[in-house]
């Protein structure tokens, strides 16, 4: 189970927008919402919300990756938020962040949640590829990033 497996071009968003965790996270909530009509955007986001109170998704190097279970869900949801300015985001390096992946699973899906967190957290921790998003431009070239082969990043 890979990330490439779920995330879709419309799914990328660039936003200067979003300048704390909470409007971060209202972004990424909006934009699962637009992707599927069935989501309610305020259920998804007082669903990251409560997430990140049990502690911060905040993993450093400038990524967090906010994630949920949500009872009526039947599809695994993922979408990325690139941001221009970081915001506080109490990660484990207290850096700011950057670049926030959102997943949203169904409450039952607890072994998929589990693995594609750890397939997430496996390729952001390709050097090469975060240099790569930090670069890119446009939603387009990040989700060619995101869904080529990581052999081609190969440090």
């Amino acid at each position: 189970m890979q990330i490439k497996d779920f995330i879709s071009e419309e799914g990328i968003v660039f936003s200067p927008s979003a300048t704390s965790k909470k409007a971060a996270l209202e972004v990424l909530s909006d934009t699962l919402a637009h992707q599927d009509d069935s989501l309610n955007k305020n259920k998804v986001l007082d669903a990251l919300l409560a997430r990140e109170k049990l502690g911060s998704t905040g993993l450093g190097e400038g990524i967090a990756i906010p994630h949920c279970r949500m009872q009526e869900l039947e599809n695994i949801y993922v979408t990325m938020l690139k941001l221009e300015e970081g915001v506080e985001y109490e990660a484990s390096d207290d850096k700011p962040v950057f670049f926030l992946f959102c997943l949203v699973v169904p409450e039952d899906a607890n072994e998929d949640h589990l693995e594609l967190l750890a397939s997430l957290a496996e390729l952001l921790d390709n050097e090469q590829l975060r240099n790569s998003i930090q670069k890119s431009s446009n939603a387009r070239e990040l989700y060619q990033i995101l869904t080529q082969d990581p052999k081609h990043l190969a440090a």
